[in-house]
């Protein structure tokens, strides 16, 4: 991973907001597809992720899996096994892991990875995610809307590449 002190691989190339999707059929946000297309384009990628019910990170930008998918309800109410067999609406592709997205850029793109919070107080998935970045060969930040999570990162994972999105409604 590149050094914080050189943080010119975060600024070098264009960022693909949740990967390159919708300039062709098919070709979803969060989705490998997505993630390839950016990819394939030489673009960085930013992501989201969600917790599951057993405690993963899920590639996966809603709350809910209506907008999406064929089903209903919250994603953090559904296992990852079970996330990943749900059918889209508009592709073929499939939900996957954070672990798998690491696996699949394997640090050909820089990657930006958003931490999705309810502003709960609730850490788990910060603590799983900083604990597959902390693992991930290639270059990665972290970031989220809450304050929370970054506070955290910065006390216990200060290696790890960290930052706040603000807006004004936050």
């Amino acid at each position: 991973m590149a050094g914080r002190g050189d943080l010119a691989w975060l600024t070098a190339r264009p960022i693909a907001h949740r990967g390159l999707h919708g300039l062709s059929p098919g070709v979803v946000e969060n989705c490998p597809g997505a993630f390839e297309a950016a990819i394939a384009g030489n673009y960085a990628i930013e992501c989201d992720v969600q917790p599951t019910a057993d405690g993963d990170a899920i590639v996966f930008h809603d709350g809910t899996l209506d907008r999406l998918t064929q089903a209903t309800g919250r994603v953090d109410g559904l296992a990852a096994a079970a996330l990943k067999a749900l059918a889209f609406k508009a592709t073929d592709d499939r939900m996957i892991t954070l672990s798998e997205l690491f696996t699949l850029v394997g640090g050909r793109v820089p990657l930006v990875v958003e931490i999705k919070s309810e502003f709960d107080g609730r850490l788990g998935l910060t603590e799983k995610v900083a604990a597959l970045a902390s693992a991930y060969a290639g270059p990665v930040a972290l970031m989220s809307f809450d304050p929370g999570p970054i506070a955290w990162l910065k006390e216990n994972a200060p290696a790890l590449v960290r930052g706040i999105v603000a807006e004004s409604h936050y």
